[in-house]
């Protein structure tokens, strides 16, 4: 005999498996690489496609390595203070300064700023519903110095932040896991975190995709 305890738990099954398909779904989509057309015809594409290289092999080699890979520069959030630690502020994230050391070890600035370029490096988070492609969400920046030329390339990489992700606790934090912070930033007595739980019927809290676009 089912009775209705198994079909609560049949149903909370078939929720949590279809979750998982549609964050394969949209971790395939993410992963593509991006290069934006360009109109002014100011870089030559072989100068193009030798950048965007760069930049994939950059972004590549950063996420595989555990001392610079991006989930850890997401978790350097300040809880309290609102804002990246050592950051400029919530929309520029470290700006011009360029991240400090020990995020990626002057990775972007050795590859691109010290030889003349330009570059953003943002993150684009899921909004109510992680499954929802047309979801807007929202962005953070870590590095923003302006809008991009028009022979912009950029790439991206994606980050998985599970219910039971706890941000750095040497940077002003508690052990809390990312379910227990408030989004609201006028409520500063439970810390604040900006990325949304998407996927709140699920272990999954978000997907983050980190684009870095260079000119």
């Amino acid at each position: 005999m089912v009775t209705a305890d198994d079909r609560g738990q049949a149903f909370t099954l078939e929720g949590f498996v279809a979750s998982i398909v549609l964050l394969s779904a949209v971790l395939f989509a993410l992963q593509a690489t991006v290069i934006t057309p360009t109109s002014g015809g100011q870089v030559s594409e072989s100068t193009r496609g030798q950048l965007s290289t760069e930049a994939s092999d950059l972004m590549d080699a950063l996420a595989d390595d555990p001392e610079t890979n991006f989930a850890n520069a997401v978790r350097r959030w300040d809880a309290t203070g609102q804002v990246f630690d050592g950051a400029v502020d919530d929309s520029s994230g470290y700006g011009s300064e360029g991240p400090p050391p020990e995020l990626f070890d002057g990775a972007f600035e050795e590859t691109f700023t010290e030889r003349g370029y330009t570059y953003n490096l943002v993150l684009h988070y899921r909004g109510g519903n992680v499954s929802d492609l047309n979801d807007g969400g929202g962005t953070l920046a870590l590095v923003y110095r302006g809008p991009p030329a028009p022979d912009a390339v950029s790439v991206s990489q994606t980050v998985t932040l599970f219910d039971n992700t706890t941000l750095d606790q040497e940077v002003n934090n508690d052990g809390r896991q990312l379910w227990e912070y408030d989004t609201d930033p006028s409520d500063g007595d439970d810390g604040y975190f900006p990325i949304p739980d998407a996927a709140p019927r699920s272990p999954l809290y978000n997907v983050v995709e980190v684009r870095l676009t260079v000119w």
